[in-house]
């Protein structure tokens, strides 16, 4: 009688690692919407913080912006990872690095860009991060936006123009064209960090802190030197940690679940209520082209809501 033998793997395949599993939050995608959301809630106040300096230029608050991002995540990091330092390390991705060092750059060219060009201008680039984001999804997930997206974004973009049309086509610098790259930089974080196998999500923000200390202590030795009052550091500080660490690693953990172009089109309550925070702390009276644009972008986005619960429903459980 023939014996079969049991199968066993030779040596060289058994020395192959299976490919890597994803790993994504237990919570559903309505859960991870409503934390993006938050997330631009937070984030709408970065531009009150700016606007409350007294004399400081763009390079010299990315300076304080990113060690107050640095820090914050880096006394995060230690303390749940203590005694696993080197864990933490290992676990860390190429393309969690790269993550960091983009979303860097959208903070820098954010600030930069608002000094050499009007709030309208940059702020009706960000109204496309949904498309860039829906490009490198598509590239890099092989994930297909859905007609809801596509419409909230149509909508949201009609928003902002209505919003700021009194001064959309104001006189730009030169500089202030590299507000263009924003959507394009955020399309491909947003994407990175959805298609990480498994990610920390404060090791982005730690990278992001460091390289904008970086970028503006360059920027900053290039034209008006390090000359900053305690207070204007202080909110430097501020606004890296508070604004920007802490609701970043929210975000960060809330697109690992939600879709890339509905994260860009949910971070648009930043453009809704930082003029509003403005309008209360700064006491700039807003136009009722604001208030009107406004409305409606929050209309698009609620409706994403509407439609992102009804999925949740429609579901099987």
């Amino acid at each position: 009688m023939r014996v079969v033998q049991p199968f066993r793997a030779s040596a060289a395949a058994s020395s192959i690692d299976p490919p890597p599993v994803r790993e994504v939050p237990t919570f559903s995608v309505l859960v991870g919407s409503l934390m993006v959301l938050a997330t631009g809630v937070v984030f709408s106040f970065g531009g009150l913080a700016f606007r409350l300096t007294d004399d400081v230029n763009a390079w010299q608050y990315v300076i304080f912006r990113g060690l107050g991002a640095f820090a914050v995540t880096a006394l995060v990091l230690a303390h749940r990872h203590r005694g696993r330092r080197r864990r933490l390390l290992r676990s860390i991705e190429r393309s969690h690095v790269v993550a960091g060092m983009l979303l860097a750059a959208i903070s820098a060219l954010f600030i930069v860009s608002l000094e050499r060009a009007s709030v309208a201008f940059v702020l009706f680039l960000q109204t496309l991060a949904p498309i860039t984001a829906a490009y490198f999804s598509w590239i890099l997930l092989r994930e297909r936006v859905s007609n809801a997206v596509v419409l909230a974004t149509v909508v949201s973009s009609g928003g902002v123009v209505v919003m700021f049309s009194a001064t959309l086509t104001d006189r730009i610098d030169p500089l202030g064209l590299l507000a263009v790259f924003i959507p394009i930089v955020f399309g491909l974080y947003a994407t990175l960090i959805r298609r990480a196998h498994r990610i920390d999500a404060q090791v982005p923000i730690l990278v992001a802190g460091a390289t904008l200390a970086v970028i503006g202590l360059v920027g900053s030795l290039v034209t008006a030197g390090l000359d900053v009052s305690a207070k204007d550091a202080l909110i430097g500080l501020f606004a890296g940690s508070a604004l920007l660490a802490i609701p970043g690693a929210f975000f960060n953990h809330a697109a690992r679940v939600v879709p890339a172009p509905e994260t860009a089109l949910l971070l648009m309550g930043e453009v809704i209520l930082a003029p509003v925070w403005v309008w209360l702390f700064v006491d700039e009276q807003p136009e009722l082209t604001t208030l009107v644009g406004g409305s409606i972008i929050f209309a698009a986005v609620f409706g994403l809501l509407l439609w992102r619960r009804q999925q949740a429903v429609a579901e099987p459980s």
